[in-house]
């Protein structure tokens, strides 16, 4: 209490300015007094900046802002140039609501996998190597409709490709090999842009039943991919006002 009490009187008291080699210095913290800040307009997609900018909210001078990317889910109109107190405003933020988007690296049931795979992907056209084109949503979904598990000997695995058992009609059944890598466009981005394809590990398991699972495979590169792709739409709506990501 007592160390406590002393302190507290020695914070009232006026700092202490010494200068040593021309250089001031002080024992005590000084605090700018600033006066408050306008808050930010808020949007939950990119169309509502372009709105805000083509109807020149507050009298905004584009010349004298800038479209900040700052995520995949989030981009700002900021300010140019910063005040006297070396703050910089930011008018505006729209950010992508949070989605409800697949459970990546989690093992499922085919049924629920399926489910979550429609409900969680856009469709896609992915081109291969020939120039002919790949549908790998449709590729996975049909796996998932026809795996079966009545043998975990009628799974083998050399790490890289899978042999897996598929119905084929009522009583048939024949081995097919899992493509080990998979091209698909989650939900993860404004919706005003295609959804980012990305490279996703396709694997499948027995344990009680067969089981499948996504595991992300791209280490992450989709975010540059769909910050490029904001960037884009926005310079295309022809606002005058420069995006930087």
């Amino acid at each position: 209490m007592i160390k406590e009490a002393i302190d507290r009187i020695l914070g009232l008291a006026p700092p202490t300015i010494a200068t040593f080699d021309a250089l001031q210095y002080s024992d005590k913290s000084l605090h700018l007094i600033s006066p408050p800040v306008v808050s930010e307009l808020k949007s939950t997609t990119l169309q509502g900046l372009v709105d805000l900018l083509d109807n020149k909210f507050e009298a905004v001078d584009p010349a004298k802002v800038f479209l900040h990317i700052e995520s995949p889910t989030t981009v700002s109109i900021i300010g140019g140039e910063s005040d006297q107190y070396g703050r910089r405003r930011t008018w505006a933020r729209a950010s992508y609501p949070e989605c409800k988007t697949f459970n990546f690296g989690a093992w499922q049931d085919p049924e629920p996998f399926i489910i979550s795979c429609q409900a969680s992907f856009q469709r896609a056209k992915v081109e291969k190597d020939d120039g002919s084109f790949a549908r790998d949503l449709d590729y996975v979904l049909g796996i998932a409709s026809k795996i079966t598990a009545e043998q975990s000997t009628e799974n083998s695995d050399d790490g890289f490709a899978q042999r897996v058992a598929v119905k084929q009609g009522i009583a048939l059944k024949a081995e097919t090999i899992l493509k080990p890598m998979v091209n698909l466009a989650p939900y993860r981005t404004f919706a005003e842009i295609d959804q980012v394809l990305s490279l996703f590990v396709f694997r499948a398991r027995i344990q009680g039943g067969a089981q499948l699972a996504l595991f992300e495979g791209d280490g992450g590169r989709w975010k540059l991919a769909a910050v490029a792709a904001i960037k884009a739409w926005l310079e295309e709506q022809q606002t005058g006002v420069k995006v930087i990501s």
